[in-house]
C-alpha cells in the first residue's frame, strides 16, 4: 500500500469560458493562486525567510523547487493536475466540465487545504478573461476505476463516501512487449536539450519514468518500494522501441515568476516496447498516475499501457 489519492473535480461554468489547447498550465496557476490566499500568513510576495515556510500547504504543494541549489536536486511537487482532453476547450454557460488532480505521498495531509482552494477557485476565474465557475463536486477514482462522491455542493443530501488514500500497487506481471499512447506531450530533456521523436528511445522513456518515482519515494513517499537503478538499468538496456508513430506536439506557457513565455513542446503518439520488462511492470502501471518528463504537474508526460499479447 502507498498514500494517493486521485480526485476528479467537476465544475459548472457560470460564463461562457474558452481554455487554451492545454489547460494544465492555467489550471495550476489558478490553484496555485488561490492554494496561497487560503493558507497564507504573512501575505509577502515570496515565502523566502517566512516563519510558517516548513508548516504552510502552499509552500509545501508550490515551492519545493526553491528550497535546493542546483537542478540536478530540484525537488518534485506532489500532485498532478490532469486537464481536460487537447482541444479549444469551448465552454458555453451552465455546461459541466471536469478534470483531475492526484495528490501523493505526505501532501494528502494538506487534502483539507487543497480541497478548499478548489472551492474557491471559480470565484477567482479561469483563463486570461477570468470567467467564473462553481465547484459543483469532488470524487474520488479509485485503483479498480471505481467512482466515489466525496462532495456534492448542489445536492446537500446526496450520499457522500470518506476519502481513501491507501492505494494498493500493482502485483509483478511477467510481460515482454507492450504499447504505450502518449496522451499528453512528454517532454524529456538529453544534455540540456528536449528528446525529439527522431531521436528517442526505450532508454529515455524508462530511464525517465523510474527516476521521476524515486524522485516521489526520496522526498514524498517513504512507504513506496523502489528497486535498486543498478539491477534496473540492466533490463532498461535490453529493451528495445519499435512501431513508433511520433510527432511533436508545440506549445508554451508564460511565466509570472520568469516573465516570459517558456517552451514545453513535447512528444505525441504512440510506440512499442519488447523485452524482458516484468521487474519494471510496477514502475510502468504506476507511471500512469505519476506521468513522467518535464512538467508532470501540468499534466504533461500522461500515457496509457497496452499489453501485447
Amino acid at each position: 500500500m502507498v498514500t494517493l489519492i486521485k480526485l476528479r473535480l467537476t465544475f459548472r461554468a457560470l460564463q461562457d469560458m474558452n481554455f487554451p489547447i492545454f489547460a494544465g498550465s492555467a489550471l495550476r496557476g489558478i490553484f496555485g493562486k488561490s492554494l496561497r490566499r487560503v493558507s497564507c500568513l504573512a501575505k509577502q510576495e515570496s515565502c523566502d525567510g517566512c516563519a510558517v515556510r516548513q508548516t504552510c500547504p502552499y509552500a509545501f504543494l508550490f515551492e519545493n523547487g526553491q528550497q535546493t541549489s542546483g537542478k540536478n536536486n530540484e525537488i518534485p511537487n506532489p500532485y498532478v493536475i490532469e486537464p481536460m482532453e487537447l482541444e479549444n476547450k469551448q465552454i458555453k454557460q451552465n455546461e459541466e466540465f471536469s478534470f483531475n488532480c492526484l495528490i501523493f505521498g505526505k501532501a494528502v495531509e494538506k487534502l483539507s487545504y487543497i480541497v478548499l482552494a478548489w472551492v474557491k477557485v471559480g470565484n477567482l476565474g479561469f483563463t486570461t478573461q477570468r470567467t467564473q465557475a462553481r465547484l459543483i463536486k469532488i470524487e474520488q477514482i479509485n485503483e479498480d476505476g471505481v467512482v466515489n462522491l466525496l462532495y456534492d455542493f448542489e445536492q446537500t443530501h446526496a450520499l457522500q463516501a470518506y476519502a481513501d488514500t491507501n492505494y494498493s500497487l500493482p502485483k509483478s506481471k511477467e510481460i515482454s512487449k507492450i504499447r504505450i499512447t502518449l496522451k499528453t506531450p512528454l517532454r524529456i530533456h538529453h544534455e540540456g536539450h528536449p528528446v525529439v521523436p527522431a531521436k528517442f528511445t526505450a532508454q529515455d522513456f524508462l530511464i525517465s519514468l523510474v527516476h521521476r518515482q524515486e524522485n516521489m519515494a526520496k522526498y514524498f513517499m517513504p512507504d513506496y518500494p523502489v528497486e535498486d537503478f543498478n539491477i534496473l538499468k540492466k533490463y532498461i538496456d535490453a529493451v528495445k522501441l519499435s512501431e513508433a508513430d511520433l510527432h511533436w506536439f508545440d506549445w508554451s506557457r508564460y511565466s509570472s515568476r520568469q516573465k516570459k513565455r517558456i517552451a514545453l513542446g513535447g512528444i505525441m503518439g504512440n510506440f512499442v516496447l519488447q523485452g524482458n520488462m516484468t521487474v519494471l511492470y510496477t514502475y510502468l502501471k504506476m507511471g500512469e498516475l505519476f506521468h513522467l518528463g518535464k512538467s508532470c504537474v501540468l499534466g504533461m508526460g500522461k500515457y496509457t499501457i497496452e499489453i501485447i499479447e
